[in-house]
């Protein structure tokens, strides 16, 4: 698995994942707020931020196979 051979260590991705995206976010609202388009393109930046979110996802798909489903207080609400 790429040099990643603990649950653990798929735990601490996601979570370096999501750091990632929270970073993203706030340089997406920085961007918004001083308007620097120029620095921070909208399109190129909300397509970084989908991106990061969907390699999220597919690492808790994979705790998901390995057993390690997304604890309750994550699960989705819709009905």
């Amino acid at each position: 698995m790429n040099g990643i051979d603990s649950v653990g260590e798929l735990h601490d991705l996601r979570k370096e994942i999501d750091g990632i995206i929270k970073k993203v976010d706030a340089m997406r609202d920085l961007r918004d707020a001083v308007k620097l388009e120029a620095v921070y393109p909208p399109r190129e930046m909300a397509l970084a931020y989908t991106k990061l979110q969907e390699a999220k996802m597919w690492v808790g798909q994979a705790l998901k196979e390995l057993g390690h489903p997304l604890p309750p207080e994550f699960a989705d609400e819709a009905e």
